[in-house]
């Protein structure tokens, strides 16, 4: 468990319900027994008239300032929207017939030679668009 000044403010994103709070430590209880040291944290919440409850009651990721709370619930934002628009992209492919095709890879493992080497019988010379040429065999029924 994290250790806590008493008097810091936690900032504290609750997973049983959505939403930030800020809460102040405003007690620190260690307890010594034979099993061990056990510490427990009481913390306030920043708004009127709030109770003291302990830390451990709380169900929620605790950070320790408000910048590192912001940037981890932009960053659950965008993946609960990310996974919306999967899911309805995925419902538009399904419903609406639009899924795009995917682009046919070009085979990178042809033998490009330069225009210079004799032409084999049945080939032809194609130049492709970044300017290499290769020998493409002409298929029976283009002749």
């Amino acid at each position: 468990m994290s250790t806590y000044e008493v008097g810091s403010v936690l900032w504290i994103i609750h997973t049983d319900r959505p939403g930030l709070m800020a809460y102040r430590v405003v007690e620190e209880i260690t307890k010594k027994t034979l099993e061990g040291e056990q510490i427990q944290y009481l913390i306030q919440a920043a708004t009127p008239k709030s109770k003291t409850v302990k830390l451990e009651s709380i169900k929620g990721e605790v950070y320790a300032d408000s910048e590192e709370a912001k940037m981890k619930m932009i960053e659950n934002a965008t993946r609960a929207i990310d996974g919306m628009v999967v899911k309805i992209q995925n419902n538009v492919d399904k419903f609406f017939n639009t899924k795009k095709e995917e682009p046919i890879k070009q085979e990178t493992s042809l033998k490009i030679q330069s225009s210079s080497t004799i032409l084999k019988p049945g080939y032809q010379w194609v130049e492709l668009e970044d300017g290499t040429k290769a020998q493409v065999k002409v298929p029976e029924i283009m002749k």
